[in-house]
């Protein structure tokens, strides 16, 4: 009988770690609890870069005088020298008077045509904190001079725009004034400051400013001042949406301006806005907002300032409600997988990859917040992974959301490593053998064999059995004979 020798063949268990970033902080904006005049508005921590409040965001404004803060953008960049006299042309100022409504009587920064000792410096200054609409212009016109004019400034602004990312905005003029083709959105409105905030910290001096002395001219013998139109920031008499916590950075308003009628006039009327992008900050936490549409007037007619008393109400929330807090960190239980033919071990406890705290309010039970978990790790037909499991490695991921916003995203780790059982293997290898249709096939054929092999051997004895029988009875025969 041959000896069939049975050779196994093992093979290895690969694991595929998900290509995805450890952590991604997100956001989730909250209701104000405050009544509020303005149609929309878009407030961040600039610590965290956490939305804490969001409305009509997307939707399309007029941006007024904050489009001024795109025009010293432009010219911040692209003068060597702040220093750099400035031309100042009828060009620069015709726009003011001839004819459109929306264009007549602009606020100015008390510049004169033909001045020759005015500066780039002087035009940002009488740009964003005065809001002087021929400073956009003259800046526009002399930075352009050769390339086109002012309209070839425009469309840097656009360019720029697109640069920093807003996808909804259309720059018109380099003043704000009401044009159709002039418009933003706040969350755009919020990119642009941003961007400001972050790069260009001479220009938020600039809009953090209250007096700044301009050159002498024909219209002003001596050297004048001008002040910021800013009243968060004025500390000034009675005012009474001064807030000691605000900073910065422009605003805009329109008291009412005027579309044209089928006939091609300037006739249909329309009530003014306000708006305003600010930052505060207070016991190290640091937030910008934008609001957009507040009335300019109230029934009446009074001027209302409702974009001010809408900036210091978000503040005061903001400040009021929202603390830094440790939701979970590297140690946080978060779920168990099974694990199949690991040493010693059937379960692997997962945890983040990393710690995570945001702004939350302070009085918010944490229960609330919803925990997310996929499973990216293979598993087997038992819904378990195979050992062997490294300590670190990624087995899924979690996501947290509040009131269906996502607060964050990480992946899940394996607390502890699991060694393969060697045991478990190896018997789990010879059981898969047993199992397998080849195996059960040859097991059959041999058991046919062998049931063919006794059959073989017991009829062929029994045929011996019968002709020793018969030799036997043929020698009895012939001995009696």
């Amino acid at each position: 009988m041959r000896n069939i020798k049975i050779t196994a063949v093992f093979t290895a268990i690969l694991f595929i770690f998900a290509l995805i970033p450890a952590s991604v902080p997100a956001s989730a904006a909250f209701t104000p609890d405050v009544e509020l005049y303005s149609s929309a508005y878009y407030m961040v921590n600039l610590d965290l870069g956490t939305v804490i409040a969001a409305k009509n965001e997307n939707e399309k404004c007029y941006p007024a005088s904050i489009t001024k803060l795109m025009t010293a953008i432009v010219a911040y960049e692209n003068c060597a020298d702040l220093s750099m006299p400035m031309e100042v042309t009828y060009d620069c100022t015709n726009e003011f008077w001839e004819g459109d409504p929306n264009k007549d009587g602009a606020g100015t920064a008390g510049i004169a045509v033909g001045q020759t000792d005015l500066t780039m410096k002087d035009c940002l200054y009488g740009l964003l904190i005065k809001s002087g609409c021929e400073c956009g212009n003259i800046i526009g016109y002399n930075l352009c001079k050769n390339k086109g004019g002012i309209p070839a400034f425009i469309e840097m602004m656009n360019k720029k725009a697109k640069e920093i990312g807003c996808k909804n905005t259309h720059f018109g003029n380099t003043h704000g004034l009401w044009q159709e083709d002039n418009y933003s959105t706040p969350y755009d409105l919020y990119l642009i400051a941003r961007y400001i905030y972050d790069k260009l910290p001479e220009i938020v001096e600039i809009t953090n400013t209250y007096e700044y002395i301009m050159p002498a001219n024909k219209y002003n013998p001596s050297p004048y001042g001008i002040y910021n139109v800013n009243s968060l920031i004025n500390n000034v008499g009675d005012n009474p949406y001064y807030y000691e916590f605000a900073s910065g950075l422009k605003t805009g308003s329109m008291g009412e301006y005027y579309t044209k009628d089928s006939n091609g006039e300037w006739t249909v009327y329309h009530k003014g806005f306000a708006n305003i992008v600010s930052t505060a900050s207070q016991n190290g936490f640091n937030y910008m907002l934008v609001t957009c549409g507040a009335p300019y007037t109230d029934e009446e007619g009074n001027r209302l300032n409702g974009h001010f008393k809408d900036s210091i109400a978000l503040y005061k929330w903001a400040f009021r409600t929202f603390d830094i807090r440790e939701v979970m960190n590297e140690n946080t239980f978060v779920a168990n997988v099974k694990v199949d033919m690991g040493e010693n071990a059937d379960v692997a406890i997962l945890k983040p990859a990393a710690a995570f705290s945001t702004l939350l309010p302070k009085d918010l039970d944490p229960s609330v917040i919803q925990q997310k978990i996929t499973i990216t790790a293979e598993k087997n037909d038992n819904d378990a992974v195979v050992a062997p499991i490294e300590k670190g490695q990624v087995m899924g991921t979690l996501e947290l959301e509040l009131d269906g916003d996502t607060l964050w995203t990480t992946n899940l780790v394996a607390s502890q490593s699991i060694a393969l059982s060697q045991f478990e293997y190896t018997m789990r290898m010879i059981n898969s053998i047993f199992d397998k249709w080849w195996f059960r096939l040859c097991v059959a054929a041999l058991a046919v064999l062998i049931i063919a092999d006794v059959v073989l051997n017991t009829v062929q004895k029994a045929r011996i059995a019968k002709m020793e029988a018969r030799r036997a009875r043929k020698a009895n025969i012939r001995g009696q004979w």
